[in-house]
């Protein structure tokens, strides 16, 4: 059996040896329209790997020139190059116009981003820009790392986002991070699979939680799982809760509804999966750590269907050139409740409270987030852009890429819980759960518990 590793949090990057898999093949996708997005850059130009920040080149601010200003930028690795790949011509298409701004680009880890983040601002060594995530808005907040740039962009600078995108970039009715990428998630099907259990994949809908458990009897006769549950994946659960009809916050965010039935019937729902061993056993975890190394049952051709994101049509099918890749559909639990994909995720630049030029800061936000450079960004590091006329104009992506997005984009749902407390759901919720599915406490003693510990912690922080 071929095992795979697998990154469960689909809300947002988790660290994983397979992100820089996924990110390498994502980048397959994009090097096959690389010459031609460079093209269009103009002064884009393939050049050898380096690890050093690029930057503008050196200007003469002596009498009769305007003094320069410097700002740093950190992002995180999409492709295995990406200050070449991705950003070299932007970098060029920026100082070309803003000549008196050398913005320099650090690719940074993916693995404890927050917490450097967190630390160079306590050491007043912030960079002025960082690529942020919109799961951890409140942190940003809380942490007073974060500058809300409401006012400092325009109508037009922003006339291009939907209103989604837009809410979930902001907290509280404050603008704080524009988004330049989504992660666009659904539920996919295996094809051969659904063929081997007298399935046509070309007409399977499942897309109840009644017809994805008649899926997982007819799967177990042949050995397969019907999905992947690991007990830290928040994403999953958020979206299970809303394909339920419920949310887990109120929209003030000052209680949780853990103990309402959305969250129950999730719960069970998850309980009887283990028990019928339609689920693999070993992503019952105790601990965020135990995430990295769990095997990718999906890839190995062992589990019917999976959530996946964006390119995975492409990806996954390059990674694992027997599968027969089929969309999903969005799902509900009994078919009366509006249907759900997933949660609108995705990356946007945010300006750090600590910049000490946020003016310059700001011109490369509003640069970034033109749609021709959304487009030209997504392009060269293979990830799915946001925006209307981005997505219509600037990007060209994989058919079957494009039929995912249109089929998930418009199932995502953003509301609190998208984006309340998290980091700190899953670290609570993660043992609970865990201990449901495994028969050491009740449905109803796990999410007592999970309650009175998440309604303390939105007492503490209200």
């Amino acid at each position: 059996m071929v095992r795979w590793e697998v990154l469960w949090e689909f809300g947002g990057r988790t660290a994983s040896s397979s992100l820089t898999k996924e990110n390498v093949m994502l980048n397959k996708v994009s090097r096959r329209r690389f010459l031609q997005v460079a093209g269009g850059l103009g002064a884009l130009a393939v050049v050898n790997a380096c690890a050093a920040p690029v930057s503008a080149p050196a200007a003469d601010d002596s009498a009769g020139g305007m003094a320069m200003t410097s700002i740093t930028i950190w992002s995180y690795p999409r492709t295995e190059n990406d200050l070449d790949i991705v950003f070299k011509g932007l970098l060029e298409g920026f100082h070309a116009e803003q000549e008196n701004i050398e913005a320099s680009i650090e690719v940074q880890p993916w693995g404890g981003r927050r917490e450097k983040l967190y630390a160079a601002a306590a050491a007043g060594e912030a960079p002025d820009i960082w690529d942020a995530t919109t799961d951890t808005i409140p942190a940003y907040v809380e942490k007073g790392v974060i500058l809300p740039v409401s006012d400092r962009l325009s109508a037009d600078d922003l006339a291009d986002y939907l209103d989604a995108e837009i809410a979930a970039a902001s907290y509280d009715g404050a603008l704080l991070m524009p988004l330049f990428e989504s992660e666009v998630n659904g539920p996919a099907y295996s094809g051969g699979l659904l063929r081997e259990l007298d399935i046509d994949p070309a007409t399977a809908v499942f897309d109840t939680w009644d017809k994805l458990h008649g899926l997982a009897e007819k799967a177990a006769t042949k050995g397969y799982y019907l999905e992947a549950l690991s007990t830290f994946s928040w994403g999953e659960f958020i979206t299970q809760v809303h394909e339920a009809g419920g949310t887990v916050y109120s929209a003030d965010r000052t209680v949780s509804h853990f103990t309402d039935d959305p969250c129950r019937n999730t719960l069970q729902r998850w309980v009887t999966e283990y028990e019928n061993n339609w689920v693999p056993i070993e992503f019952a975890i105790g601990s965020v750590d135990e995430q990295g190394g769990l095997p990718n049952y999906w890839l190995s051709l062992e589990q019917v269907t999976a959530r996946v994101e964006d390119a995975a049509c492409v990806t996954h099918v390059e990674s694992q050139p027997d599968m027969e890749f089929f969309h999903g559909h969005p799902r509900s639990r009994t078919g009366e409740e509006t249907p759900v994909s997933g949660v609108v995720s995705g990356q946007g630049w945010a300006v750090t409270a600590q910049s000490e030029n946020p003016d310059a800061a700001i011109e490369w936000v509003r640069f970034m987030i033109r749609p021709e450079n959304i487009g030209t960004y997504c392009e060269l590091a293979g990830s799915t852009p946001v925006g209307t006329r981005t997505k219509s104009e600037y990007w060209n992506p994989e058919a079957c890429v494009l039929e995912h997005v249109n089929r998930h984009g418009p199932a995502l749902f953003s509301d609190q819980d998208a984006n309340t407390l998290w980091q700190e759901s899953k670290v609570v919720c993660g043992p609970q759960f865990q201990a449901a599915v495994l028969g050491v406490a009740t449905v109803d003693e796990a999410l007592e518990n999970i309650k009175n510990e998440i309604d303390a912690i939105l007492a503490e922080k209200a």
